[in-house]
């Protein structure tokens, strides 16, 4: 049995393609993509605690916990091996997962991320997860929404910034604070060695919470990678849809 709120699309018998969102987001955010990736995969989409209908679990997770969601998923699923894509949060995850769980990921798509947190950004997590709890979830859509489109985008497509600031505002403040901790105490430093499937890197070249240089770093450390950078902000997915489905797919074909 699994709390967590998932779909299972695409080809039956396909390989399965686990995709992981952007702490703040559902799974909704890859409906760009969905079509193009079920023609080859099994696609399995899913929500952390206290997102898109997944229930909270408290107000404090760790990385290793929100692996566990994973695997609680997957054995429900009967799925042995998965294809993983993740960006932000969900591509720090995959990381941690790659590592912790190498039998299990088959190749890996992670895009803007940040490897560890600078004490700035640090304390900026730390800032935002006492907003939350002092103000609830509203107090932090606008500062959120705000870093995840370039400016010139937004402009051109309103409709899309709009579903964003609502998804962000949708989410239970404490899945939203248990994520966050995993995010801001989140370290691949001791465990990157243990990394040894194919791995994509993606960066967003406008993305200030996740800058590219520090992803683009990551190639000279993870042993079988490359890097990709797209014009985009940091949901660089819906920012440049066309060629991040086409970069993700191609490279998760090849392996």
């Amino acid at each position: 049995m699994t709390n967590t709120a998932y779909v299972l699309e695409g080809k039956l018998g396909a390989p399965v393609l686990l995709v992981a969102n952007s702490l703040g987001a559902n799974y909704s955010m890859w409906d760009p993509q969905i079509e193009e990736w079920k023609k080859n995969f099994q696609v399995l989409r899913y929500n952390y605690r206290g997102h898109g209908g997944t229930p909270s679990v408290g107000n404090f997770a760790t990385s290793q916990d929100l692996a566990d969601d994973v695997n609680e998923l997957l054995e429900a699923l009967n799925i042995k091996e998965i294809y993983w894509v993740g960006l932000s949060l969900g591509a720090m995850l995959g990381l941690y997962f790659a590592a912790h769980y190498p039998q299990k990921v088959k190749a890996l798509a992670s895009a803007c991320f940040r490897p560890n947190q600078t004490s700035e950004s640090f304390a900026m997590w730390e800032a935002r997860i006492k907003t939350v709890a002092e103000n609830g979830i509203s107090g932090i859509v606008a500062g959120t929404a705000d870093r995840w489109l370039t400016e010139g985008f937004r402009q051109v497509n309103p409709n899309i910034d709009q579903a964003l600031r609502v998804m962000i505002g949708a989410n239970e403040p404490d899945g939203y604070m248990a994520c966050g901790h995993a995010v801001k105490d989140y370290d691949l430093r001791p465990y990157i060695g243990k990394v040894c499937c194919p791995v994509l890197l993606i960066g967003g070249q406008f993305d200030g919470g996740a800058p590219a240089a520090e992803i683009s770093n990551l190639r000279g450390v993870i042993q079988n990678s490359e890097y990709a950078e797209l014009p985009g902000a940091h949901i660089a997915n819906l920012e440049c849809a066309v060629e991040f489905t086409r970069i993700v797919n191609t490279f998760m074909l090849a392996h």
